[in-house]
C-alpha cells in the first residue's frame, strides 16, 4: 500500500516537472510576461499546476500554443526554422508514420511475449483502461487529449526544448537521453519499446523536417492507437490488465 502511494507521488511529480513546468517557463520567456513584476508568475503558476492535475495536457497545451504565437511574433529566423512548413512533405510523413506504427506494433507484440516468458508482469498502458471504463463524453475528451494535446505538448518539450538543447553537446547522446526520458515518463513496460522508438524517429524527423513533422508522426501514431482502443470498447474486447 505504501509502495503504491510512494510510486504515485513520484509519478505525479515527474509528470508535473517534465510536462507542466517547461511549457510554462517557455511561455514566460517568449512572451516577456511579468518582465517588470517577476514575482507575479508564481501567483499564476500555482493554479496552473493544480489545474494541470485535473485537466491532464490541456493547460500545458494552451501554454505551448501561446508560446508558439509569441515565437512567431518575434520573427527570429533561426528559431522559426524549427517550426517551418512541411512544404509538400505531409503525405510522405503520414506514410512513414503509418508504416512505422504497423512495424512497431508487431515488434511490441513480440517484445511483450518475451517479457512474459521471462517472468515480468506486463500490464496495458493506463490510458487504455481509462478509455475502456470511460463514458462516451469522457472518451471524446480523452481522444482529443491523446491525439492533439499530447503530441503538441510532448514534441515541444522533448524534441524542441530538450533534444535541441542537449544535441548541441552530443547529438547521439541527445537522441538516446530524450527518447529514454520520453519512455520513462509513460510508466509502462509493455509500451516502452514503442515509446523509445517514437522518440528516436521523432528526433530524426525534427532534424530533417522540423517540429511539425515530429508532431504529425506522433498524432498519426496516437490516432491509430485511439481508433483501435475505441473499436475494442465498442466490440467489448478485453485489452486492459
Amino acid at each position: 500500500m505504501f509502495n503504491n502511494w510512494y510510486f504515485e507521488i513520484i509519478k505525479m511529480l515527474s509528470i508535473l516537472i517534465l510536462l507542466a513546468l517547461p511549457p510554462f517557463l517557455a511561455l514566460i520567456r517568449y512572451s516577456n510576461l511579468f518582465k517588470k513584476k517577476k514575482y507575479m508568475w508564481f501567483l499564476i503558476f500555482i493554479p496552473y499546476v493544480v489545474a494541470t492535475l485535473f485537466t491532464q495536457n490541456l493547460l500545458p497545451f494552451i501554454a505551448v500554443i501561446l508560446t508558439l504565437y509569441f515565437i512567431k511574433k518575434q520573427n527570429d529566423e533561426e528559431l522559426m526554422f524549427h517550426f517551418r512548413s512541411l512544404k509538400g512533405w505531409t503525405a510522405e510523413i503520414i506514410g512513414i508514420a503509418v508504416l512505422f506504427k504497423f512495424a512497431i506494433t508487431i515488434l511490441s507484440v513480440i517484445y511483450v511475449f518475451l517479457l512474459t516468458k521471462l517472468g515480468f508482469t506486463v500490464e496495458s498502458q493506463e490510458v487504455i483502461g481509462m478509455f475502456l471504463k470511460a463514458s462516451w463524453i469522457q472518451v471524446i475528451f480523452l481522444s482529443i487529449t491523446t491525439v492533439i494535446f499530447a503530441p503538441i505538448v510532448e514534441e515541444f518539450i522533448f524534441r524542441h526544448m530538450l533534444y535541441r538543447g542537449v544535441k548541441k553537446k552530443n547529438k547521439a547522446f541527445a537522441v538516446i537521453f530524450t527518447s529514454l526520458l520520453f519512455t520513462l515518463l509513460h510508466y509502462n513496460l509493455a509500451g516502452s519499446l514503442s515509446f523509445f522508438a517514437v522518440g528516436i524517429l521523432n528526433c530524426y524527423l525534427y532534424d530533417k523536417f522540423g517540429y511539425r513533422a515530429a508532431v504529425l508522426n506522433h498524432v498519426v501514431f496516437n490516432f491509430i492507437s485511439v481508433v483501435l482502443i475505441i473499436a475494442a470498447k465498442v466490440l467489448n474486447l478485453p485489452l486492459s490488465g
